[in-house]
């Protein structure tokens, strides 16, 4: 995801917003024309374009992913399902309305709260313990149903997601390379682990390889 400092504030373009949020190319670009910013709620482009492109403050996307997440409400099936049923991910990912390989970044990305024992941008899974030996390399993640429904409709939740605090940056990406020493760079997963731990909030999988891809082009030697 490309992203830019416009005005002070992070921002991305329409591409980067629907990889922000989880959305389809398609689904952006009809929510970020003039009629579906009215009708849905989209935030305003910044008035300073990058490269001929509309851009969009983060936090203006987070706002609106909260909103809009607000207004969902819980489908009568699942009011009337048995709560301690367990679900995989294919039926977590239809309850919170994102596709499967968004909802697998989800699981990707919330592992290393997992393993602390803390909600990281999923639940703790209920079942199976992936500690276990017997399960072998394949772990299928299940959440109870009332849990998964709390998570996937804010107006319920009480836990989880990623935790208020400061974004993390470049510098802080830097901070933890030298503290790694001058061997191999260390997986994007073990660097998340590190910057969470450094800034005390949730760092994605997603949002390290977007600070390794801003420090890449920083180092590049200018023209």
């Amino acid at each position: 995801m490309k992203t830019w400092t416009v005005e002070g504030r992070e921002a991305t373009n329409r591409a980067g917003a629907a990889e922000h949020l989880g959305l389809a190319a398609n689904t952006v670009n009809m929510y970020a024309s003039p009629a579906g910013r009215a009708r849905h709620g989209w935030p305003e482009p910044l008035a300073e374009q990058v490269d001929g492109q509309e851009v969009f403050a983060l936090v203006d996307l987070d706002a609106f992913a909260a909103a809009r997440n607000t207004r969902r409400t819980p489908p009568a099936t699942t009011e009337a399902a048995d709560p301690d049923e367990l679900i995989g991910v294919g039926e977590f990912a239809e309850l919170r309305g994102v596709s499967r390989d968004t909802f697998k970044r989800y699981v990707e990305d919330s592992r290393n709260a997992w393993a602390r024992g803390e909600d990281g941008y999923l639940p703790v899974p209920d079942a199976p313990d992936p500690r276990s030996p017997e399960l072998g390399r394949r772990v299928r993640w299940q959440w109870r149903r009332d849990r998964a429904a709390a998570w996937a409709f804010p107006e319920v939740r009480r836990h989880g997601g990623r935790k208020a605090g400061p974004r993390p940056r470049v510098v802080d990406l830097k901070a933890v390379l030298r503290n790694a020493g001058d061997g191999e760079r260390p997986p994007v997963r073990v660097l998340a682990a590190e910057l969470s731990q450094r800034l005390g909030v949730d760092v994605s999988s997603q949002v390290v390889r977007r600070l390794l891809s801003q420090l890449k082009e920083a180092e590049q030697p200018q023209p």
